[in-house]
């Protein structure tokens, strides 16, 4: 069963790493996710504000069937920003 995992932005600083590849392929275990995952992760860019990002797979569900079994969910995870609390009268 796929596993959620996460990875470092300085990690992602070079998307044609082969080492990159080979880190994100063993949590896959398939060519085509892997390289989904690389594109997904070259679209959030190079922004300082990224903590981590995470990497979730996904069962899509049909009816009573999965279908196309797993995708994965790319999440660039920032930290949290406070919210001022209203001010009560």
């Amino acid at each position: 069963m796929a596993q959620s995992f996460s990875l470092a932005p300085h990690r992602c600083a070079v998307l044609s790493d082969p080492t990159l590849r080979a880190e994100i392929h063993a949590h896959t275990e398939n060519a085509d996710d892997t390289s989904r995952i690389l594109r997904s992760l070259s679209r959030f860019g190079t922004d300082p504000s990224i903590l981590f990002f995470e990497m979730t797979p996904q069962t899509h569900h049909r009816g009573f069937r999965a279908i196309s079994g797993i995708a994965w969910q790319v999440r660039a995870v920032r930290p949290q920003r406070e919210i001022p609390a209203p001010e009560l009268t």
